[in-house]
C-alpha cells in the first residue's frame, strides 16, 4: 500500500500515456485535468485550491480541488480522480468533503456525483459526458454529507460501543490494518484534533479516516467503507431511539 507523493501538474504530464488497445482504453491525466477544471467553472465554482499525487512515476495518478464557496466552519467541498496508465486501477471521479481540522475526507458512494469505469471501449466517450455533469452536483451532495456529519455529531457512544465498533471495522468488516487500530487507539487516548463532539460517532469517524490517511492505492475504497459502516450503524442506532420513544 505505497503512499502516493505530491507532484506538480507539469510533473505529472510528464508521464508517458499507454498506447490504446482493442481491451484497454487510455484516459490522459491531462484530458481528466482539463474535464474537472471546466466542469467547476461550467457549474459556477472556483478553485480554491488544487494538488496531484502520483506513485509508479505518475503511471497511477490523482488530482483534488478543493472549490470555494462550498464549506461551513468544518468541511469544504472538494472533488477528486483517480487514474492510472498502467491497468491497475479504474478511472474514478469522486465527489466528497474535506475536514478542515485535519485533511481527514468525508467520501460516500451512496451520494450522487460519483463515478468509477474500467478502462473499456467507451470509456473515452462517457467521461467527458459524466465528469462535468457530476461536478453541478456539487451543492446538493455538500449539503448530503453536512447532513450525514450531523446525524453522527448527535449520537454519544461509550467507550464499550467504540470498542465494539472499532472491532468489528477490524474483525467483521475488514478493511482497517492492526496498525491503523493503533492510531485510533492512540487517537481515543489523545486526539491529535479537535473534532468538537467528543464521544459521539463523529469523533470516531473521524479518528477512524485519520488512520486511514489518505491517496494511497486503496484509500478511496477504504473511506467509502468507514462512510457506509458508520451510517448504517447510524441508522439502526437511530431507528432503535425512535422505537423506544
Amino acid at each position: 500500500m505505497k503512499e502516493y507523493n505530491l507532484i506538480t501538474k507539469d510533473q505529472l504530464l510528464l508521464a508517458e500515456i499507454p498506447k490504446q488497445t482493442a481491451t484497454y482504453k487510455p484516459v490522459s491525466h491531462q484530458q481528466l485535468i482539463d474535464l474537472s477544471l471546466e466542469g467547476i467553472h461550467k457549474a459556477g465554482f472556483e478553485v480554491a485550491r488544487e494538488s496531484y499525487e502520483c506513485i509508479r512515476h505518475g503511471q497511477v495518478a490523482s488530482g483534488t480541488y478543493l472549490l470555494k464557496g462550498l464549506e461551513d466552519s468544518e468541511m469544504q467541498m472538494q472533488c477528486l480522480w483517480e487514474n492510472s496508465y498502467d491497468k491497475s486501477m479504474k478511472l474514478k471521479f469522486i465527489m466528497g468533503a474535506m475536514v478542515l481540522v485535519c485533511t481527514n475526507g468525508m467520501i460516500s458512494m451512496r451520494a450522487m456525483g460519483n463515478f468509477t469505469h474500467k478502462h473499456l471501449s467507451d470509456v473515452q466517450e462517457i467521461s467527458p459526458l459524466i465528469i462535468p455533469e457530476l461536478v453541478k452536483s456539487s451543492g446538493e451532495v455538500f449539503q448530503g454529507l453536512q447532513g450525514e456529519r450531523d446525524v453522527l455529531k448527535s449520537i454519544q457512544i461509550s467507550k464499550k460501543d467504540q470498542a465494539e465498533l472499532v472491532g468489528r471495522m477490524f474483525i467483521e468488516q475488514d478493511f482497517l490494518t492492526s496498525a491503523q487500530l493503533n492510531i485510533i487507539k492512540r487517537e481515543l487516548l489523545h486526539p491529535t484534533h479537535d473534532y468538537r463532539a467528543p464521544q459521539t460517532m463523529w469523533e470516531l469517524y473521524q479518528f477512524t479516516t485519520y488512520s486511514i490517511g489518505g491517496f494511497n492505492s486503496t484509500w478511496i475504497a477504504d473511506h467509502v467503507k468507514a462512510h457506509d459502516f458508520f451510517m448504517a450503524e447510524a441508522e439502526l442506532i437511530t431507528e432503535a431511539e425512535e422505537v423506544m420513544y
